[in-house]
């Protein structure tokens, strides 16, 4: 899950690119790895937990790499509360509001109903997978010749149905993730319902496709998701 605003998840805490403060606070980035760095000297100090501000890392730009830091919301806080002037407190507003939207986000998945959502989404999964592998036997039946590929067409027709990529499914809101539990049970059924009929393998994909389109009329899922 990324905003606009650029705020990111990194080991379970929000965070937001020193490069992406600067850009949208009008400064120099080196100016402010070196306001940084001059307050984790003020920390280390006083022996706060440095990494609960600042994490060091770099990025690369033509072959070079350079230094750069995420901010949590309070290494956020550190840092700007020196920037003044009327644009820079619409800014602050904007970040207020963005860690706010992330720091949910991230404690939603840690609940127990989010983890139980997600077990119950992986062992739907494992019965669809099972229904999946008849549909590959009785597509080859029918003369497909790429029938092992409709695992993976089915995988991307869930994600593109809610608008995520591969690999996004444990980085998903509650709600989505109960959305893609849903239309894999819906799939799973779909598919051993049009095999009993003796449908066309071809035809029980844009069935499942057209029910999946018409569950996600009525889903609203959360912008963020997409």
């Amino acid at each position: 899950m990324k905003n606009d605003l650029m705020i990111f998840e990194q080991k379970e805490h929000a965070v937001v690119s020193s490069r992406v403060i600067a850009e949208k606070f009008g400064k120099r980035h080196n100016d402010v790895v070196l306001a940084i760095e001059n307050k984790i000297k003020n920390l280390t100090t006083e022996k706060f937990v440095v990494k609960n501000y600042f994490i060091e890392t770099r990025f690369e730009h033509n072959g070079n790499y350079y230094k750069e830091f995420l901010l949590t919301r309070d290494g956020f806080s550190f840092i700007v509360m020196g920037f003044t002037g009327r644009e820079a407190d619409l800014w602050k507003l904007k970040y207020i509001d963005a860690f706010n939207k992330m720091e949910a986000f991230i404690r939603e998945r840690q609940s127990t109903e989010w983890l139980l959502t997600r077990k119950q989404g992986k062992l739907i999964r494992r019965n669809e997978t099972d229904t999946v592998a008849n549909l590959i036997d009785y597509a080859k039946a029918q003369g497909s010749r790429h029938a092992d590929r409709l695992y993976m067409s089915y995988s991307k027709l869930v994600n593109s149905l809610v608008g995520i990529e591969a690999g996004q499914r444990d980085k998903v809101p509650f709600k989505t993730i109960s959305t893609i539990g849903f239309l894999e049970d819906m799939i799973l059924h779909t598919v051993d319902e049009e095999m009993q009929k003796g449908t066309h393998y071809k035809k029980i994909y844009q069935i499942c496709k057209s029910n999946g389109e018409q569950i996600m009329r009525f889903a609203y899922l959360p912008k963020s998701a997409a």
